[in-house]
């Protein structure tokens, strides 16, 4: 997992607090619906989804590796 600056002011995307220019976050990318299923009704393409990349700060981070270390260790 790569960390990546931040160059504005955001939100992390599980816990809705503040990430700070310069600090680090994850870059995500998120599905809703289905992006790679598409169909054809005779006229117009439909796309039943699509991919949205959202920010993760570093505590979040931190407790989802801590929570799948004690996983692995049941």
């Amino acid at each position: 997992m790569k960390l990546t600056k931040s160059r504005t002011d955001d939100n992390c995307h599980q816990c809705k607090k503040d990430i700070k220019k310069g600090s680090h976050y994850l870059k995500k990318t998120i599905s809703i619906g289905s992006p790679n299923k598409e169909t054809h009704d005779g006229e117009h393409f439909v796309s039943h989804g699509f991919r949205v990349a959202v920010k993760i700060c570093q505590a979040c981070l931190l407790q989802k590796l801590v929570d799948d270390a004690l996983k692995l260790g049941e």
